[in-house]
């Protein structure tokens, strides 16, 4: 093993939540003094007492610590349903019509699709049944229990707080709202032509890295996805990879029987990911809308995510029989699907005050924004399902990167 850049001296105040760091301090010791960065993230995010994600503290906007497109405004859910909608349509709409939700926390967007599809597809929210699977249990309750005050309680239902379990096939549509880029990542760095993996270690009452060979397998073909997929590395580049959010994603995909996946998330396909500024590694701590690349601060209470490898995604979809639909921006995939549409009928309307409008407007240009969110990544794909002619979503050339 050698030294990989030592993390910087942080005060002990600064480390996070004590129960959290002894749990990961004593799974180092059992592992031999040293575990890839994916454990170490793993417990960090979803240790079932401590976790990020699993905690029971309510967090607004993804913890409260970054805002996410649904919290922006609901204009974004009321344009995802149209796309919902016409997938519905394109199915010969189905009796019953499934929308599967992963990650939705308190259950904001699909509040807000299931608000579009009553206006945009009544046919769609007559037959509609949608499903959260959302592995917080106190989130999910919060969610249900809202639905439940505005008369949605026979419309939306729990499914399982497993995130990685493959469900009963479903006739529909799931969506994925920035959950893949929050799977544990392996770091890895090169160093004379190769691949090393960054392992966590115990340095006093924090932590420190070393490198050393690939944990596994699944890192190495990994590792070999991002060499194919013709990436110039040079010594001392950082990317990051994650074989559990590919599970995860196969588990989405057999979890379909006939219908369509929707993923939106921050990330690239790999040749476009793995070049640039991100060569010095994607992984990020959000807390309280700051941002850090010190993944060992503030353990248990802030967020820890990494850009999305869509090439990945895509490859575990069709893996499991998924045909690929398309890939586009966020933003051109709105902008396709008539955000602006929305905007004008709120003008229009006179019981919208001035301060409504403007503060509409702000959000819709945050959604599109290619310097922003419209940056984020939308990947389709499909089983037994029309791909041809393109969803409407897809319709848009994204922008030059």
């Amino acid at each position: 093993m050698t030294d990989a850049s030592s993390p910087p001296e942080i005060m002990p105040a600064d480390h996070g939540n004590p129960a959290l760091i002894e749990a990961i301090h004593a799974a180092i010791n059992a592992a031999g003094g040293q575990l890839p960065f994916a454990r170490f993230m793993e417990l960090a995010l979803y240790h079932p007492d401590h976790g990020y994600y699993l905690a029971p503290p309510r967090r607004p906007g993804r913890g409260g610590d970054f805002l996410t497109a649904p919290e922006t405004h609901p204009f974004f859910g009321l344009t995802l349903a149209r796309q919902v909608a016409e997938c519905w349509e394109r199915l010969g709409r189905p009796q019953p019509f499934t929308v599967r939700e992963y990650g939705p926390g308190v259950g904001g967007l699909a509040y807000d699709v299931i608000a579009g599809l009553a206006t945009e597809a009544p046919g769609a929210h007559a037959a509609l049944r949608y499903r959260l699977v959302e592995p917080n249990r106190h989130r999910l309750h919060e969610a249900l229990a809202a639905m439940q005050a505005v008369g949605l309680g026979d419309v939306v239902a729990e499914e399982t707080a497993d995130l990685g379990r493959a469900l009963r096939p479903i006739e529909g549509v799931v969506l994925a709202n920035e959950v893949a880029d929050a799977f544990p990542v392996h770091r890895l760095v090169v160093r004379a032509g190769r691949p090393h993996e960054i392992y966590v270690i115990r340095r006093g009452e924090g932590f420190g890295e070393e490198e050393g060979d690939l944990s596994g397998p699944r890192v190495t073909e990994a590792w070999e996805h991002v060499v194919a997929a013709g990436v110039t590395l040079t010594d001392g580049d950082v990317v990051e990879v994650s074989p559990a959010a590919s599970d995860w994603f196969a588990g989405v995909g057999r979890g379909i029987g006939r219908g369509y996946v929707i993923a939106l998330d921050y990330g690239y396909p790999a040749a476009l990911l793995y070049q640039g500024h991100r060569l010095q590694g994607t992984l990020r701590g959000y807390a309280e809308h700051t941002v850090t690349d010190n993944p060992y601060i503030r353990i248990g209470t802030q967020d820890l995510t990494a850009h999305v490898d869509f090439s990945a995604l895509e490859r575990a979809g069709r893996s499991v029989g998924l045909q690929m639909a398309g890939w586009t921006t966020q933003g051109a995939f709105l902008a396709a699907l008539g955000l602006g549409d929305f905007l004008v009928q709120l003008q229009a309307d006179p019981a919208a005050s001035p301060a409504d409008y403007y503060a509409a407007q702000a959000a819709t240009l945050r959604l599109i924004d290619p310097g922003g969110l419209g940056r984020f990544g939308v990947l389709v794909m499909a089983r037994d399902a029309p791909v041809e002619p393109p969803l409407r979503g897809l319709t848009l050339k994204p922008p030059p990167f």
